[in-house]
């Protein structure tokens, strides 16, 4: 097992490296962020003396570099393809909710007539809850 005192070096060398390599990093950002303000800077300032410098109309070497050749555009009917996939999907089975059964009112004392059953729909069928997340 290691003792306190070669752990705490161990510590300070990592910290050490780590804060050199920061420095360094860090260093070297800013130099190629300075060499590229001044490369910048170099280029707008000729580009600014050459205009200065140059007569209005530009010099035809300059158009022909610049010049780009006529395209003809072509417009033509492309062959298309229909890809059509179909894919049945049944739900899961759902676990049977009961037996069923029928409603009745309740017995009464009177002896008046009981209404006539009125039929009604058939309760909806539920199908299998949506699986959850977990959470």
């Amino acid at each position: 097992m290691a003792s306190t005192t070669s752990r705490n070096r161990s510590r300070l060398a990592v910290a050490a490296v780590s804060g050199v390599t920061t420095i360094a990093a860090l260093s070297a950002t800013g130099w190629l962020a300075g060499t590229a303000a001044r490369s910048t800077a170099a280029q707008q300032a000729d580009q600014q003396a050459d205009q200065q410098a140059a007569p209005a109309t530009p010099k035809p070497a300059v158009k022909a570099r610049h010049a780009r050749p006529a395209r003809k555009v072509v417009l033509r009917q492309r062959p298309q393809r229909t890809h059509v996939t179909v894919r049945y999907v049944q739900a899961a089975p759902s676990a049977p909710v009961g037996s069923g059964g029928t409603v009745s009112q309740p017995v009464s004392q009177h002896s008046a007539p009981a209404p006539a059953p009125q039929h009604s729909a058939p309760a909806p069928q539920h199908s299998a809850p949506a699986p959850s997340s977990g959470s």
